[in-house]
């Protein structure tokens, strides 16, 4: 198991020092000092899981009940925030990037059997793993910006998942890692100025469920409270779990809808 000696990642890792003392100063991302439960990766993971789940459950079968589609905020920034820890602490970036590109191949038909347009989740964590692969190479934080910027906004026009959003909260991770006052700043500035952003998008276009998601969105810094708990310890070696779940919940969920579907008529 890795442990975090003060000056990087030891263990199963390596020490990954040039990932770990990045351009922006940031060390590991352990939760401030405090006393009481702490929250490993593997821990992480499942909530994530059981938060991915109850939002679709919300997206797909009850729709009108939004608390559902609250609670599933709690996914995305777990799920950024463990791609960023998976960047710095990874001796095989190359087969990190292949995992994430062959099971965003292998889930998309699944996706798109279940949601009628747009890519899965798994693409926005792959363009956001080769942002960062990307800036952790540019000296300009001019340039950097920009990049951000345009990854952002391709996003958004291609439809991943989280749009946008999935790929900024990626980057926010990133800068502020080991800062995790900043973390709440940055994160908690980036979804206020998203909500406010599609408030105006919805105003000027009339449709009411930009704004409405996009402030739903603001459920996002429910997760920063379990991030806090974080210990920077792996936990259980089960990163399959995610990786097959994802396809395999969509797949469970989309024969309940066809069977409640069938009841109903």
């Amino acid at each position: 198991m890795a442990r975090y000696d003060g000056s990087g990642w030891v263990g199963k890792y390596g020490n990954e020092k040039m990932r770990n003392q990045s351009k922006y100063g940031a060390k590991a991302a352990v939760g401030p000092e405090q006393t009481g439960l702490r929250i490993d990766a593997f821990g992480l993971k499942l909530i994530v899981i059981a938060a991915m789940t109850v939002d679709h459950i919300g997206t797909l079968i009850y729709p009108e009940a939004l608390w559902l589609r609250l609670v599933g905020r709690l996914a995305m920034p777990i799920v950024a925030f463990l791609l960023v820890e998976g960047y710095h602490h990874t001796r095989h970036l190359g087969r990190y990037l292949l995992r994430l590109l062959v099971f965003a191949v292998l889930a998309q038909p699944v996706y798109r059997l279940v949601f009628p347009h747009g890519l899965n989740v798994f693409f926005d964590l792959l363009v956001g793993l080769c942002l960062l692969w990307a800036v952790q190479r540019i000296r300009s934080r001019w340039l950097t910006a920009a990049l951000v910027l345009a990854v952002g906004v391709a996003g958004f026009y291609v439809t991943l998942d989280w749009w946008h959003l999935g790929v900024f909260m990626v980057f926010v991770f990133h800068v502020t890692r080991g800062r995790f006052g900043w973390t709440v700043a940055a994160l908690s500035g980036l979804l206020l100025a998203n909500a406010g952003l599609f408030a105006v998008v919805s105003a000027r276009t009339g449709e009411p469920g930009y704004q409405l998601i996009n402030f739903i969105n603001l459920g996002c810094l429910l997760a920063l409270p379990l991030l806090a708990r974080y210990n920077g310890r792996r936990g259980r070696d089960c990163r399959a779990l995610f990786y097959v779940f994802y396809p395999v919940h969509l797949l469970l969920l989309y024969a309940l809808l066809k069977v409640l579907a069938g009841a109903g008529s």
